[in-house]
């Protein structure tokens, strides 16, 4: 989505989680976002001069400290507009289920028209988190629609049934009131989107995805 031309102030993009190649800031720094970045694991951004680009060397957590900043943190320093199409990014290494435990989602949802995550840790066997993280994501299906899904190919997969599955979902969402302006119910349940897709570790094929298996009729 890019920014609209009729606003005068920048439409920000938050980045949390940030490597020594993170093309998705470069993309939407080209595309006239204000970015956002935000890792306490690197010592600079990968993209130092660019312009559109502020990086901030501390991690995301539940508290604010020298090396720490909360996400409710993040928004009041970068004092967003709500008017603004802005986007947030994260890919945090699971510290992402405890961001989103201690926020608010009507704040996400005020601030921001998408958000992008990576989810780390969906183990399906692990019946404790398991239910702490469909918790959060419950939570935050009650303001965003998910409108994109890929599974990350570097880490666990099960396979059952006929289907695949990550422990790392990439998943995109658009707020509700952006889906309900656009009234449409287009759906794709299976496959890659070609341009869109691409493998997170290029070695490996990309994993299919399927939300709907025909039930077999029972004789």
């Amino acid at each position: 989505m890019k920014p609209s031309s009729r606003k005068s102030q920048k439409p920000i993009a938050i980045s949390l989680g940030v490597s020594e190649n993170s093309p998705w800031d470069l993309e939407m720094a080209e595309l006239g976002f204000s970015v956002r970045e935000y890792d306490g694991s690197i010592t600079n951004s990968p993209y130092p001069t660019h312009p559109n680009i502020t990086f901030h060397k501390k991690f995301i957590a539940s508290h604010n400290s020298d090396s720490t900043i909360t996400l409710e943190s993040v928004l009041r320093d970068n004092r967003l507009v709500s008017t603004q199409e802005n986007i947030l990014q994260v890919d945090i290494e699971n510290a992402e289920w405890d961001m989103l435990k201690n926020i608010d989602m009507k704040v996400l949802a005020q601030y921001f028209t998408q958000v992008i995550f990576e989810f780390h840790g969906c183990n399906p066997e692990e019946e404790q988190g398991f239910h702490h993280r469909i918790t959060q994501l419950q939570r935050l299906n009650d303001f965003f629609t998910p409108i994109h899904l890929h599974f990350n190919n570097h880490g666990k997969i099960f396979y059952s049934k006929g289907l695949f599955f990550s422990t790392t979902l990439e998943v995109s969402y658009c707020n509700h009131k952006i889906m309900r302006s656009l009234k449409t119910n287009e759906k794709r349940e299976k496959g890659v989107l070609q341009d869109l897709d691409y493998p997170s570790w290029i070695s490996n094929p990309e994993i299919p995805i399927r939300f709907a298996q025909k039930q077999s009729r029972k004789l």
